[in-house]
């Protein structure tokens, strides 16, 4: 006994060691996979947007929300907003700045220069240059620690349509400047200098000194990009200041014109929108890419719920039914064959045929019995169970117990011949037994 209770002890902790390690997989798929605690943070955050799509739909204006399984066709849609959280359109840098120091990273959200180019081509857009890194995400407070230095921004604007255009910052306090009639308040004001703009480019809102908006034109489109200096004009922070919320509304409509369409809040780095081709036929190459995005986000929630799902069902289960065990009810009746296995072999081994049919016959009416009455019938079980066989065939009662009995009490002593001839016809007989009572 003492050897065996290490053993269960171990087995035991298998079943919750598998439930752990797959709970422990579904919450980290949950957390990491998702995007809850990635992009949706900092759209919520005071740098984000979302804001923006609930001030314009409050004040009747058409709005539409970038959404990664939704894809709004671009002739549908009259202008687009898109904050700009990444400070090198050729590199992806924003996993890693995140995971190395998240209060700390400057790229926040990595964007290409292709999916950026298009965005611009597709419709009239409004880009928001970065100010603030993932301290501003991380602690929601605005401080001077918080900015993204000038210098690197210089990097972004090189690869931009605003090539050459300098940006300047004041100081750290609210500066206020009248826009059309509305006191547009800004923490640590960026704007660009208008002596550097481009000959191509030109102000569309001025604020203080320099260029709150700039327009320039684009080589593949008839329409104009539109930069914003300092993303505090529209993101969640700026919005909730002086009277920069009615500012961006009168902004917006003055820059989408008479388009009447929805305005499109595009915080995804992907290119969603798509273009209608009428009845244009289109090939597509389909690849493992298109496999892929069944592990992205929302099918991510389905595989995390699933593995907790099986963690649950999997510890309920071992809970449950626990290590397979003997039922404590074999041991009595493998420790019965058992005996009678090793006292046949010495029969066999003495030659002593007849008594080992004698054994067996006893043996064989006494199970006959446990299975018609159950155990413990001592000495009265070949009794009654010949007794209830009469009740049911009085032939074949007769006739079965005679050659029990015969074999019982003779078989020690019969030849070889007799012996088996009795051994012939108690089977022809036990066979019909066994079609009132099953398999012996």
């Amino acid at each position: 006994m003492s050897d065996s209770a290490p053993q269960d002890t171990r087995a035991g902790k298998g079943p919750f060691l598998v439930v752990g390690a797959l709970l422990l997989a579904g919450l980290l798929l949950l957390v990491t996979q998702s995007g809850i605690f990635g992009d949706r943070q900092i759209d919520r955050s005071p740098i984000g947007v979302q804001g923006l799509g609930a001030w314009l739909d409050r004040n009747d204006i058409a709005v539409t929300n970038s959404h990664p399984r939704l894809s709004p066709a671009v002739a549908d849609l009259s202008f687009r907003v898109l904050p700009l959280y990444d400070l090198d359109l050729t590199g992806f840098h924003a996993d890693r700045e995140k995971r190395d120091d998240p209060a700390g990273a400057e790229t926040l959200r990595d964007i290409t220069a292709t999916n950026l180019r298009t965005k611009l081509e597709e419709i009239p857009t409004l880009v928001l240059l970065p100010k603030w890194n993932g301290a501003m995400v991380e602690t929601e407070v605005a401080h001077e620690q918080s900015l993204i230095p000038l210098a690197r921004i210089e990097r972004l604007i090189g690869q931009l349509d605003i090539s050459g255009v300098e940006l300047v910052r004041g100081v750290a306090e609210f500066y206020e400047d009248n826009q059309g009639g509305h006191d547009l308040a800004l923490f640590h004001a960026q704007v660009f200098n208008p002596s550097t703009l481009p000959a191509q480019c030109r102000a569309e809102v001025g604020y203080g000194l320099g260029s709150l908006v700039v327009s320039c034109p684009l080589a593949e489109a008839s329409h104009r990009a539109y930069f914003a200096s300092d993303p505090d004009t529209l993101n969640n922070h700026g919005l909730a200041v002086a009277d920069n919320a009615a500012f961006a509304l009168d902004l917006l409509a003055d820059l989408r014109g008479a388009d009447t369409n929805p305005i499109y809040i595009d915080r995804s780095p992907d290119l969603l929108t798509r273009l209608d081709r009428g009845d244009e036929r289109q090939d597509y190459d389909r690849g493992f890419e298109e496999l892929e995005r069944f592990f992205d986000y929302p099918f991510t929630l389905f595989w995390a719920a699933l593995l907790i799902v099986l963690a649950v069902l999997f510890w309920r289960g071992a809970l449950r039914f626990g290590p397979i065990r003997p039922a404590a009810g074999q041991g009595r009746d493998t420790s019965k064959r058992a005996a009678i296995a090793a006292k046949a072999r010495l029969l066999r081994l003495s030659g002593n045929d007849g008594r080992m049919v004698s054994d067996f016959v006893r043996a064989q009416l006494q199970d006959l019995a446990a299975r018609s009455f159950g155990r413990d019938l001592g000495g009265e079980a070949e009794a009654r169970f010949m007794s209830l066989l009469a009740r049911r065939d009085p032939d074949l009662a007769r006739d079965f117990g005679a050659c029990a009995r015969n074999l019982i009490d003779n078989a020690p002593g019969m030849p070889p011949a007799q012996l088996n001839r009795m051994l012939g016809q108690y089977h022809s007989l036990l066979a019909k037994v066994v079609e009132h009572h099953g398999p012996v």
